[in-house]
């Protein structure tokens, strides 16, 4: 593949999808993460963020087998935290689990789980609302 000839080409879409499908950590995001224009375009945008946004979720195409493992030895450390504190007298808050990749397979089951209990209370004679 040769970009030169894609950008004589004019082949902006697919260069364009080419840049999307780069890893978080390369050095373009970094150059981005570093330009004075981009942050403050950036933070503004933060700034503009509802707290009824979906949260954070990392890429389901960066979420390997060592970011699993990674995953579960961090909530096995949390979990570690949690007894030291409860064994020493304290009382332990809620840790929140680091996020796991959301995608419309998770959405569809959830979907498919809420149609089940709205039936299930049906049968009882309890409005959907009720759950």
């Amino acid at each position: 593949m040769d970009l030169a000839e894609w950008f004589r080409a004019k082949r902006w879409v697919a260069l364009l999808e080419l840049i999307d499908m780069l890893p978080t950590a390369c050095r373009l995001n970094e150059a981005i993460a570093n330009d004075p224009e981009m942050a403050a375009i950036m933070a503004e945008k933060r700034l503009e963020r509802t707290d009824d946004a979906d949260p954070w979720a990392p890429r389901l195409s960066e979420y390997d087998l060592n970011i699993t493992v990674l995953r579960e030895i961090l909530h096995a450390v949390k979990g570690l935290r949690q007894v030291s504190i409860a064994a020493a007298g304290g009382k332990p808050g809620e840790e929140t689990p680091f996020p796991a990749p959301y995608t419309e397979i998770d959405r569809a089951v959830e979907a498919a789980e809420r149609n089940w209990a709205e039936m299930f209370v049906q049968q009882f004679g309890f409005s959907p609302e009720d759950i």
